[in-house]
């Protein structure tokens, strides 16, 4: 009871533990089942009369089942179909419904396509198709023909690992590929109202890009194409890695930190223009008309910009306060965050397994529960000293900010990226006022001199601020140490982590402090967490094996691409592990010759001599390296091994 007013906060917990409920079942449940019980725990809740602690019980699962009942009718609700085999080259037809620069070409999504032979029912609402790098983008709305090669989405490299697949199935797209030919304009597709204002909003972003490329090249052009139409697909590799590194990516997505800053630059010019106008400041709230402005911008930049979540929160998190200023109230941050939260998971609930999601909410909600108790205090100390003390605040502020968020985050990184930015607080140090006091005003007065053809000064001085932020994350990047590598996490360890600090940050009394528990058992548990022995790709052309020693071992030293890497990363490493000696490892653990290879993990670890020195193994498996990618073959129980690995059927007793 002493802190009722905070069980709103954990409505959104509940919804998320729901969705995450229905994503770690094995199967696809009926889709009636979450909404059945949704309403029977709602008809208890109506008949728990004054029993306090059974109504909290209900309201709980009665949050879980509509986190489950919302992603269960999401789902039912696209029924995305999936091209089921490779198809192509093939003449794909449909209307370019968005537009995505990358490092080398362009990436266009064609809405309503039609493929041959392939039926109606069964045709994707959407594919993803990659133009040569000679080939420019055709214009949002038309509607092309493709000469392509199709094949489905790339499942997840590896189980728990991020699932490529699942987030194509909740945008609609069912197949991707890649064309052969320049794409072919058919004709103008008719659309809706709102396929009309979509082409329009893509035309708009496609028009930013070539005013930026226009006056910047390189990676400086694509951060301030993402700055200025939320496109991140065209920062090479190499770069976008050491904004990872350095803990400077959070820049390049649109949320809290541009997002406030747009709102409050367009707030309070609307309110001082309106303050110029005497009639209007003596007889209107002109407060209130600067809040509804600032609203209506903020909505205009995510249109222009794409409602991501972080987008999203942030918009809706600004939307709600400047409400508060509309209706004379103040606006409680939790509650502000919980209120996000819910809105989000109810629109969009697929994205809670993704970093996305998770990153952005826990290192805001780590902020606002960090600064709930520090605010007092940083107050009382401001409002005691001088411009000098203000100055040292500031730059308190900021590293203080950036050790939380590390902090806050650091489970997330580990558990989605396998790395965590050392050097965070110092690169952040630099990046965060280039971007507020530099960048971003420039990008607003960009948008206004765009009409005018007036931007072309303006661009070339983003980009300087650009090049800075890139300056800063390659050196930070490139100091020893700059990056924390790791295993990834368990779900048990995760789920611990994620859980102790909700309980910590959400509560104010002290038995909050119990959520350091389980933080403090998952850490333990983090190092502890299984890795497979042997890791084999989908389409079996690679395979990895784990010597005695722990290292991981690759079939080939070509090929597997990202699908390795990340193998690699998830084990603990920093990319793509080496490829295994032809004669196997040095444990015995593989053994190789000309024929294939015997590997089984504990089969030839240091151990008692037996006859001949070698264990007798019990089973194993059979790799034949002249199978495509090493081969697989689980090994029978009735086979031994002969010299070299080999395995051979032992011989059978007539009578």
């Amino acid at each position: 009871m002493e802190e009722r007013e905070r069980w709103v906060l954990w409505v959104p917990v509940f919804l998320g533990a729901g969705i995450a409920l229905y994503f770690a079942m094995p199967g696809e449940p009926p889709p009636w089942s979450g909404l059945l019980f949704t309403l029977g725990v709602f008809g208890l809740y109506l008949l728990a009369g004054d029993r306090l602690p059974l109504r909290l019980t209900l309201g709980a699962l009665l949050a879980l089942g509509m986190g489950f009942t919302a992603v269960e009718a999401r789902t039912t609700w696209l029924r995305t179909p999936i091209l089921q085999r490779p198809l192509g080259p093939v003449p794909v037809e449909g209307r370019v419904a968005n537009v995505e620069r990358l490092d080398k070409g362009v990436r266009v999504t064609l809405a309503d396509p039609r493929i041959p032979r392939q039926a109606p029912d069964l045709t994707p609402p959407a594919v993803r198709i990659r133009l040569r790098p000679t080939d420019a983008a055709p214009p949002a709305g038309t509607r092309v023909r493709i000469l392509a090669a199709l094949r489905p989405p790339p499942d997840s490299p590896e189980p728990g690992a991020y699932d490529f697949r699942r987030s194509a199935f909740y945008q609609g797209i069912g197949a991707v590929g890649f064309a052969f030919k320049t794409p072919e304009v058919v004709a103008p597709a008719p659309v809706g109202w709102i396929g009309w204002v979509n082409d329009r909003v893509v035309a708009l972003r496609e028009l930013i890009a070539s005013r930026v490329a226009e006056r910047l090249t390189g990676a400086p052009a694509m951060i301030a194409i993402a700055l200025l139409n939320g496109e991140q697909t065209g920062i090479p590799p190499d770069d976008l890695q050491a904004m990872r590194v350095s803990g400077l990516q959070h820049i390049l997505s649109i949320s809290g930190l541009h997002i406030s800053l747009v709102a409050a630059l367009f707030y309070f010019f609307a309110r001082a223009a309106l303050a110029l106008w005497e009639g209007v400041a003596l007889r209107h709230p002109i407060k209130k008309y600067a809040a509804a402005f600032a609203i209506l911008a903020t909505l205009a930049y995510m249109m222009l910009v794409g409602a991501q979540v972080p987008t999203l929160r942030s918009v809706l998190m600004t939307a709600l306060a400047m409400v508060a200023i509309l209706a004379d109230r103040s606006v409680l941050s939790p509650r502000a965050i919980a209120v996000a939260g819910i809105l989000c998971l109810l629109y969009q609930p697929e994205q809670l397994p993704g970093p996305s999601f998770q990153m952005s909410f826990g290192a805001v909600l780590a902020l606002i529960s960090a600064y709930e108790v520090l605010r007092e205090p940083m107050n009382r100390w401001r409002k005691e000293g001088g411009w000098p003390r203000r100055a040292l605040l500031f730059v308190g502020g900021l590293c203080l900010t950036s050790i939380i968020s590390t902090i806050a985050t650091m489970p997330f990184c580990l558990y989605h990226f396998q790395q965590v930015a050392n050097y965070g607080v110092l690169a952040n140090l630099i990046g965060i006022p280039i971007t507020e006091l530099w960048i971003m005003p420039l990008c607003l007065l960009a948008y206004v001199a765009m009409p005018f053809h007036l931007e072309g000064w303006i661009i070339d001085m983003i980009g300087w601020g650009c090049e800075g932020i890139l300056w800063t994350a390659r050196v930070t990047a490139a100091l020893p140490g700059a990056a924390l590598h790791g295993a990834a996490l368990s779900d048990l360890a995760f789920g611990l982590m994620v859980g102790g600090g909700l309980w910590l940050m959400l509560w104010r009394r002290r038995w909050r402090l119990i959520g350091l528990a389980p933080i403090a058992l998952g850490c333990v548990l983090a190092p502890l967490t299984p890795r497979p022995d042997m890791v084999v790709s989908g389409g079996g052309t690679m395979v990895a094996v784990r010597d005695g020693g722990g290292k991981l071992w690759l079939s080939s030293s070509r090929g597997g691409g990202f699908e390795v890497e990340t193998w690699g990363k998830r084990d603990g490493g920093e990319g793509r592990p080496p490829a295994w000696p032809t004669v196997g490892t040095d444990d015995g653990s593989l053994r190789c010759d000309s024929l294939g290879c015997l590997y089984h993990p504990d089969l030839y670890r240091p151990g008692p001599a037996r006859s001949g020195g070698a264990r007798r193994p019990v089973g194993g498996h059979r790799l034949d390296p002249r199978r495509p990618g090493g081969g697989l073959r689980q090994r029978r129980p009735g086979d031994l091994p002969r010299a070299g690995g080999r395995l051979r059927r032992p011989p059978r007793h007539r009578p």
